[in-house]
Protein backbone atom coordinates (compact mmCIF):
# COMPACT_ATOMS: atom_id res chain seq x y z
CA UNK A 1 0.00 0.00 0.00
CA UNK A 2 1.17 3.56 -0.72
CA UNK A 3 0.38 6.50 0.74
CA UNK A 4 0.85 9.00 -1.88
CA UNK A 5 -0.86 11.78 -3.76
CA UNK A 6 -1.16 15.76 -3.38
CA UNK A 7 -3.76 14.98 -1.09
CA UNK A 8 -1.47 14.47 1.65
CA UNK A 9 1.16 15.58 3.74
CA UNK A 10 3.83 12.43 3.88
CA UNK A 11 3.68 10.52 0.81
CA UNK A 12 4.75 7.34 2.18
CA UNK A 13 6.27 4.15 0.04
CA UNK A 14 9.11 1.56 -0.05
CA UNK A 15 11.69 3.61 -2.10
CA UNK A 16 10.75 7.70 -1.01
CA UNK A 17 13.72 9.42 0.60
CA UNK A 18 14.05 13.15 1.45
CA UNK A 19 17.30 14.40 1.64
CA UNK A 20 17.97 17.89 4.12
CA UNK A 21 21.09 19.93 4.33
CA UNK A 22 21.75 20.97 8.08
CA UNK A 23 22.59 24.75 9.18
CA UNK A 24 26.60 23.41 9.71
CA UNK A 25 26.64 22.20 6.04
CA UNK A 26 25.88 18.37 6.65
CA UNK A 27 23.51 16.22 5.18
CA UNK A 28 21.79 13.25 5.77
CA UNK A 29 18.78 11.41 4.17
CA UNK A 30 15.26 10.01 5.82
CA UNK A 31 14.52 6.53 3.85
CA UNK A 32 11.71 4.57 3.26
CA UNK A 33 13.07 0.97 3.57
CA UNK A 34 9.98 -1.18 4.39
CA UNK A 35 6.15 -1.80 4.50
CA UNK A 36 5.18 -3.99 6.95
CA UNK A 37 3.28 -7.07 5.44
CA UNK A 38 0.46 -7.75 7.97
CA UNK A 39 -0.19 -3.88 8.43
CA UNK A 40 0.00 -1.93 4.71
CA UNK A 41 -0.34 1.32 6.07
CA UNK A 42 2.84 0.74 8.37
CA UNK A 43 6.40 1.58 7.12
CA UNK A 44 10.15 1.61 8.21
CA UNK A 45 11.85 4.70 8.22
CA UNK A 46 15.55 5.37 8.73
CA UNK A 47 17.83 8.62 9.11
CA UNK A 48 21.09 7.95 7.28
CA UNK A 49 22.88 9.91 10.59
CA UNK A 50 21.05 8.05 13.29
CA UNK A 51 21.01 4.56 11.50
CA UNK A 52 18.15 3.08 13.32
CA UNK A 53 14.40 2.17 12.25
CA UNK A 54 11.61 3.93 13.05
CA UNK A 55 7.73 3.23 12.42
CA UNK A 56 5.13 5.81 10.45
CA UNK A 57 2.41 4.50 10.64
CA UNK A 58 -0.99 6.46 8.63
CA UNK A 59 -4.03 5.93 10.81
CA UNK A 60 -6.85 8.08 9.04
CA UNK A 61 -5.69 11.54 8.99
CA UNK A 62 -3.09 11.04 11.64
CA UNK A 63 0.47 9.78 11.30
CA UNK A 64 2.13 8.16 14.06
CA UNK A 65 5.66 7.37 14.73
CA UNK A 66 8.03 5.81 17.31
CA UNK A 67 10.49 8.89 16.01
CA UNK A 68 10.97 10.40 19.72
CA UNK A 69 10.75 6.98 22.22
CA UNK A 70 11.06 3.74 20.53
CA UNK A 71 8.30 1.40 20.96
CA UNK A 72 6.41 4.89 22.25
CA UNK A 73 3.98 5.81 19.40
CA UNK A 74 3.07 9.66 19.20
CA UNK A 75 1.04 11.47 16.53
CA UNK A 76 3.23 13.23 14.52
CA UNK A 77 0.89 15.06 12.21
CA UNK A 78 -2.51 15.12 10.68
CA UNK A 79 -3.85 15.52 7.52
CA UNK A 80 -7.03 18.01 7.19
CA UNK A 81 -5.79 19.74 10.77
CA UNK A 82 -7.51 23.08 11.52
CA UNK A 83 -5.70 25.80 12.21
CA UNK A 84 -4.88 26.30 15.30
CA UNK A 85 -5.30 22.45 16.58
CA UNK A 86 -3.45 21.03 18.99
CA UNK A 87 -1.88 18.09 20.46
CA UNK A 88 1.00 16.53 22.60
CA UNK A 89 3.99 14.25 21.96
CA UNK A 90 4.91 12.62 25.27
CA UNK A 91 8.14 10.49 25.61
CA UNK A 92 11.53 9.73 27.56
CA UNK A 93 14.75 11.75 26.80
CA UNK A 94 17.52 11.74 28.95
CA UNK A 95 15.29 10.03 31.48
CA UNK A 96 13.11 13.19 31.43
CA UNK A 97 9.41 12.84 30.85
CA UNK A 98 9.24 15.35 27.67
CA UNK A 99 6.11 16.87 26.22
CA UNK A 100 6.23 18.80 22.55
CA UNK A 101 2.93 20.40 22.75
CA UNK A 102 2.02 20.83 18.63
CA UNK A 103 0.08 23.35 17.34
CA UNK A 104 -1.10 24.07 13.80
CA UNK A 105 -0.38 28.15 12.94
CA UNK A 106 -0.27 28.19 9.21
CA UNK A 107 -2.52 26.16 6.66
CA UNK A 108 -2.28 26.76 2.75
CA UNK A 109 1.24 29.09 2.89
CA UNK A 110 3.58 29.50 0.20
CA UNK A 111 6.95 28.71 1.51
CA UNK A 112 10.38 29.37 -0.35
CA UNK A 113 13.10 26.48 0.58
CA UNK A 114 16.74 26.83 -0.17
CA UNK A 115 15.46 29.10 -3.41
CA UNK A 116 12.63 26.22 -4.15
CA UNK A 117 8.95 27.65 -4.15
CA UNK A 118 6.39 25.11 -2.43
CA UNK A 119 2.86 25.66 -2.26
CA UNK A 120 0.13 24.38 0.22
CA UNK A 121 2.20 23.63 3.35
CA UNK A 122 1.56 23.27 6.89
CA UNK A 123 3.18 24.74 9.52
CA UNK A 124 3.10 22.82 12.80
CA UNK A 125 5.28 24.74 15.67
CA UNK A 126 6.07 22.50 18.88
CA UNK A 127 6.74 23.76 22.26
CA UNK A 128 9.10 21.73 24.38
CA UNK A 129 8.58 21.23 28.03
CA UNK A 130 9.79 18.46 30.40
CA UNK A 131 7.70 17.41 33.77
CA UNK A 132 9.57 17.07 37.08
CA UNK A 133 7.93 16.05 39.63
CA UNK A 134 4.58 16.43 38.02
CA UNK A 135 5.11 20.02 37.15
CA UNK A 136 5.27 20.52 33.58
CA UNK A 137 8.71 23.32 32.87
CA UNK A 138 8.76 25.50 30.06
CA UNK A 139 11.99 25.37 27.86
CA UNK A 140 11.28 28.38 25.66
CA UNK A 141 12.33 26.23 22.81
CA UNK A 142 10.52 25.81 19.67
CA UNK A 143 10.73 24.15 16.76
CA UNK A 144 9.06 24.83 13.52
CA UNK A 145 7.82 22.23 11.14
CA UNK A 146 6.55 22.89 7.43
CA UNK A 147 5.15 20.02 5.07
CA UNK A 148 4.42 20.17 1.86
CA UNK A 149 1.28 18.07 0.57
CA UNK A 150 2.43 15.56 -1.90
CA UNK A 151 6.60 16.14 -0.97
CA UNK A 152 6.28 15.68 3.32
CA UNK A 153 8.91 17.46 5.67
CA UNK A 154 10.45 20.43 3.51
CA UNK A 155 11.77 22.61 6.43
CA UNK A 156 12.81 22.15 10.16
CA UNK A 157 14.05 25.44 12.28
CA UNK A 158 14.36 26.37 15.73
CA UNK A 159 13.96 29.11 18.04
CA UNK A 160 18.05 28.41 18.51
CA UNK A 161 18.37 28.62 14.77
CA UNK A 162 18.92 25.67 13.49
CA UNK A 163 17.58 24.77 10.08
CA UNK A 164 17.25 21.65 8.35
CA UNK A 165 16.25 22.31 4.65
CA UNK A 166 15.08 19.77 1.63
CA UNK A 167 17.57 19.98 -0.83
CA UNK A 168 16.11 16.79 -2.59
CA UNK A 169 13.20 14.00 -2.49
CA UNK A 170 12.83 10.96 -4.02
CA UNK A 171 9.56 8.98 -4.81
CA UNK A 172 9.49 5.70 -6.84
CA UNK A 173 7.92 6.97 -9.81
CA UNK A 174 11.16 9.14 -10.44
CA UNK A 175 13.08 5.79 -11.08
CA UNK A 176 10.63 4.68 -13.95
Amino acid sequence: MALDGVEVYYPLEVGCGWVYLCKDGSSYTNSITAVNPAKPNEFTMVNSTLKKDTIFRKEGNDYITDSFEPGTNNILLKDNAPLGDTWEIKFKANGLDSIMVMTVKGIGMVKEVKGKTFENVMMIEAESKISMNGTIMPLNYFTQYYYCKGIGLILTTTSMGDEHALIDCIFPEDSK
